[in-house]
């Protein structure tokens, strides 16, 4: 099973997202070496109690991941066993990440596998399923191993709860719009079969459409409002837009800093980098929000409130 996914990660297609709701260390060790597809990957696991706590996902898996450069997410919700690579093909499997599910033991598992081309619908539900996942931190990892260390193996159905404190930032990453312009989104969403379209492109829209819950067959008026309605209601977007108001004015730099005090890291699937996100962010509120505007004094962006 894991010979197909690993072949295809050393054509040069890189992979993105690995989803799996139990991974065990040396399958994961023996997955990422052979294939050699650690840069940019983002992994989701699921980690529920009893996963723990029957030895079927290894809490170990994180330090071998962080010395890696690879972040690891938790989502208690998944049974989905996925590779998601960067052309939007993706190996859909019944194989979980496991010596046994990938067939690296003697005694492997009968699965089964299969190469797909992911469409727009198909990101919009991946991204459902990425806003609800949480990255595993030094503290959160703490936690679960503490968990397990106390916790003897046991049946799935027996043991204590599992504590993993609170999420301590306000928002996520995916709260940022990620298309260039809701000009450019409009485009997509009215012509979304168009063949030129990058694979990044298709990821970014389905992004932006589930985000701020766009439905299809909307007209372009109907569009245009529930789009920028959605946009200017966004939690994220009314505590910045009351800052910029006392403010009056941002440089680039502050904006940065903001939004990596108030935002959670989520596993987002395109080449996500915060100085881009927020220049794209500044797009949408000059858009949407006419008393905005930004410029470029001295070579660096500075965003304005022009209003009372």
């Amino acid at each position: 099973m894991h010979e197909p996914i690993a072949a295809h990660c050393k054509s040069g297609d890189s992979l993105l997202l690995l989803i799996s709701p139990f991974i065990g260390l040396e399958a994961l060790k023996r997955f990422i070496e052979s294939a050699g597809c650690d840069r940019g990957l983002k992994v989701i696991v699921r980690w529920r109690p009893e996963d723990l706590r029957s030895g079927v996902s290894d809490v170990a898996i994180f330090p071998y991941l962080a010395a890696r450069g690879i972040a690891l997410y938790v989502n208690l919700d998944i049974h989905l066993k996925l590779f998601v690579f960067e052309s939007n093909l993706a190996f859909n499997t019944s194989g979980n990440l496991t010596l046994r599910g990938l067939g690296y033991s003697e005694n492997a598992n009968i699965e089964t596998g299969t190469f797909v081309q992911l469409a727009g619908q198909d990101w919009s539900k991946i991204f459902e399923l990425i806003n609800g996942s949480r990255q595993v931190d030094e503290d959160l990892y703490q936690r679960y191993k503490r968990y397990v260390d106390t916790c003897p193996k046991a049946s799935p159905a027996a043991g204590p709860p599992l504590d993993l404190g609170s999420v301590s930032k306000t928002y996520t990453i995916s709260s940022l719009p990620a298309t260039e312009s809701p000009v450019d989104l409009a485009a997509y969403y009215f012509s979304p079969s168009r063949t030129d379209y990058s694979p990044e492109v298709v990821r970014r829209a389905a992004h932006d459409l589930i985000t701020f819950g766009i439905p299809p067959g909307l007209n372009r008026p109907d569009f245009d409002d529930q789009l920028g309605g959605s946009f200017r209601l966004t939690p994220f977007v009314v505590e910045f837009v009351a800052v910029l108001k006392t403010e009056r004015s941002l440089r680039f730099g502050a904006v940065n800093d903001w939004i990596h005090e108030k935002c959670e890291d989520v596993p987002l699937p395109y080449r996500w980098e915060i100085k881009e996100n927020t220049r794209i962010f500044y797009n949408w509120l000059q858009h949407f929000i006419p008393k905005i505007t930004w410029d470029r004094p001295n070579y660096s962006q500075v965003i304005y409130w022009q209003g009372e």
